[in-house]
């Protein structure tokens, strides 16, 4: 359905919203950009300046792994400063309301959980930006550790000390 105005679009929806029994929301970049998180795509996105390193690459290069990391440090402002946004409050409105069983994002900023939507109900599709979890044993370890261990290893970025991954 294509709406001939916003206003009307916007009723449109509400009014799907309220027939439907479930409703499960995808959300990108577009939900996080009003709260300062820069997206990665469009025209002066973060891809726009810095090449992406393809995860084979990350897995495989430990330079790669390095970058990654500074990347991710020098982002530490927009993302730690970074509150949920209009959108990201309307969804958890509609979770406490029971019409939305889980989100599922692409986004890495942990808005949806600070939104009061809780973490087993936000399935992320690239991660999270937070905390760091080995890709061998999936270990949780807190920003803070990972960069104390990069700054006592000249800058290397540190393998999981539970299984060497």
């Amino acid at each position: 359905m294509i709406a001939p105005d916003l206003e009307s679009a916007i009723a449109r929806l509400r009014d799907m919203v309220y027939a439907a029994r479930t409703v499960v929301p995808f959300t990108g970049a577009g939900i996080s950009t009003e709260c300062g998180i820069p997206d990665f795509r469009s025209p002066g996105g973060l891809w726009t300046k810095n090449r992406p390193i393809p995860f084979e690459e990350f897995m495989s290069n430990q330079e790669a792994r390095n970058q990654s990391w500074r990347r991710r440090f020098a982002m530490e402002e927009k993302f730690a400063g970074a509150k949920p946004g209009r959108g990201h409050r309307a969804l958890a409105n509609l979770y406490r309301a029971g019409k939305v069983p889980a989100v599922v994002t692409q986004n890495i900023d942990n808005l949806h959980q600070a939104s009061g939507i809780p973490p087993e109900h936000v399935i992320e599709l690239h991660g999270n930006t937070t905390f760091a979890a080995c890709l061998d044993c999936n270990a949780r370890y807190e920003l803070v550790w990972v960069r104390r261990r990069m700054d006592a290893a000249n800058g290397c970025a540190p393998d999981c000390p539970t299984c060497g991954g």
